[in-house]
């Protein structure tokens, strides 16, 4: 039986409150989550705790190893000067990327030119009364899809065909009088217009410079016979990108963001006591486009992304560059769905019983089921997701028992410091040591797989690094399932859809 984890936990200078968990949480980001959910805490915060072997003085929480089952713990709030936590400051938007938002769920319907919209109120009048369509001049329609491509391109530079039919159904749903009779949804005229006028308001902002949309500009044209065909690679979010490829902040030049860069570089090489987060935040907020346009457009070497770019191989830093791309809080969402489909994940892993699968599988359920089930459960459904994907882990999961073997030859991979000889599917559910490999080298380390799975995909976004093929179900279902980074366009594999449609 699992031992319960009894805390007091400190609010602040006056209150506190008394909190028993059945279980002890894996992580601290896990014990952060149930802590959030049981005390009703509406903000982000990082934990202390009274150190017994510091007389009890306050000490960050980093694992959770150094929590004992009965001990007092302190909630530090989330504010601006606080730079070294861990949970990223979502709050901080000081010269954050164009986009702060992700494509709503709902389409919200801008307001168009006085004289349209007289035209449309007017003419729902007339729709709900006598059923009649309104008749358009050529200048109301072009007002109408300028406005709906201004406010999609907020979004998205490049909407799917599902995004614009969502547009062009709330367009309607909002002004009834645009319907159009004979229409199979009512819209689908609507849905093309804008399809093809998002070509044209693209063309638009790549001639006035846009980053985003200009470095597809140079295709094959009559202009330029000996451009590439405009549909060979085009560089746009494919993985749910926000901010893809950002324009530089107001003011700010090449030159001028690359002296900041060296500035922060600088700046990191201190030790850590010495360093002023400040001074390395605020670059990194700032230089974001600089970063961007080199990584996208030139894809350096990680060895050299390293010299040029040290923070983004810190821990808070990747986080704050993940939200910078994507306006996700990474470790929060990963382990908050990780604890929402874990049950129906090992559910169904123990349905399928036949064959390799079912043996293979069989070994994985049981060398957690050894353990402390509810510390482990999330570990056994990562584990045996690879399985279920019929997905080779085996060149990505790696595990060895000594630090030295961790430098083990790789492009992509976690090599974990274990003690048994022999680790299921190569998911350890305790590590001494997990090495974070990319193009053969480490670049990070960590004491938890799971944290060192949820730092190995930021390196991923950050670095704009194709996932490791034999492991490509794995990262989508990360992506898509977990973290809900769908754009809308990409075709799941079969098997990963299947698993998609059995957890809705």
């Amino acid at each position: 039986m699992t031992e319960a984890l009894k805390l007091r936990v400190i609010l602040d200078d006056v209150n506190a409150e008394r909190l028993i968990l059945p279980s002890r949480p894996e992580t601290v980001n896990a014990l952060i989550f149930e802590v959030k959910n049981k005390l009703n805490l509406a903000y982000d915060f990082r934990l202390q705790f009274q150190d017994p072997e510091f007389d009890n003085a306050l000490c960050n929480l980093v694992n959770m190893e150094d929590l004992p089952s009965k001990a007092t713990i302190k909630i530090v709030q989330a504010v601006e000067s606080d730079l070294t936590q861990m949970t990223v400051l979502l709050s901080d938007n000081t010269d954050s990327p164009e986009r702060i938002c992700r494509w709503p769920e709902i389409f919200v319907v801008p307001t168009f030119s006085y004289e349209v919209e007289y035209a449309l109120r007017e003419g729902n009048s007339a729709f709900v009364k006598e059923g009649k369509t309104v008749r358009l001049t050529r200048d109301q329609k072009h007002n109408i899809l300028d406005v709906m491509a201004g406010d999609i391109y907020k979004h998205k530079a490049y909407p799917s065909t599902k995004q614009i039919s969502k547009a062009a159904e709330a367009l309607v749903s909002k002004h009834l009088c645009l319907k159009e009779n004979g229409s199979r949804t009512g819209y689908e005229g609507w849905k093309n217009s804008l399809r093809f006028k998002m070509g044209n308001y693209r063309t638009k902002l790549s001639r006035a410079g846009i980053k985003d949309v200009a470095v597809n500009a140079g295709k094959h044209s009559k202009t330029n016979p000996e451009g590439a065909a405009a549909r060979t690679k085009i560089k746009r979010p494919k993985r749910g990108e926000v901010n893809f490829l950002p324009n530089y902040p107001h003011g700010e030049t090449k030159d001028t963001l690359e002296t900041q860069r060296i500035e922060m570089v600088e700046q990191f090489k201190k030790t850590s006591i010495e360093r002023d987060m400040i001074l390395i935040h605020q670059p990194m907020q700032r230089t974001f486009a600089l970063r961007r346009e080199e990584i996208v457009n030139s894809a350096p070497p990680i060895a050299e992304l390293k010299v040029r770019w040290p923070a983004l191989f810190c821990e808070a830093q990747l986080y704050g560059e993940f939200h910078r791309i994507t306006n996700q809080n990474l470790p929060f969402s990963f382990y908050t769905a990780l604890d929402k489909y874990t049950p129906q994940l090992l559910k169904l892993y123990r349905k399928r019983k036949t064959g390799s699968f079912g043996e293979k599988m069989d070994e994985v359920l049981m060398a957690y089921e050894e353990q402390e089930k509810n510390i482990t459960t999330g570990i056994a459904a990562l584990a045996g997701l690879p399985l279920y994907l019929k997905e080779d882990s085996t060149e990505i999961f790696k595990t060895c028992k000594d630090e030295l073997e961790a430098t083990q030859e790789a492009a992509v991979a976690l090599v974990a410091v274990v003690n048994e000889d022999e680790v299921p599917a190569g998911v350890p559910f305790e590590t001494h040591h997990v090495s974070i490999v990319l193009e053969i080298q480490v670049v990070m380390a960590h004491r938890s797989w799971a944290d060192s799975l949820v730092i190995l995909f930021g390196l991923i976004y950050a670095l704009h690094l194709s996932y490791p093929e034999k492991l490509s179900g794995f990262f989508e279902f990360i992506q898509v399932i977990l973290l809900s980074l769908d754009d809308g366009r990409k075709q799941l594999k079969p098997k990963l859809q299947a698993l998609k449609n059995e957890l809705e």
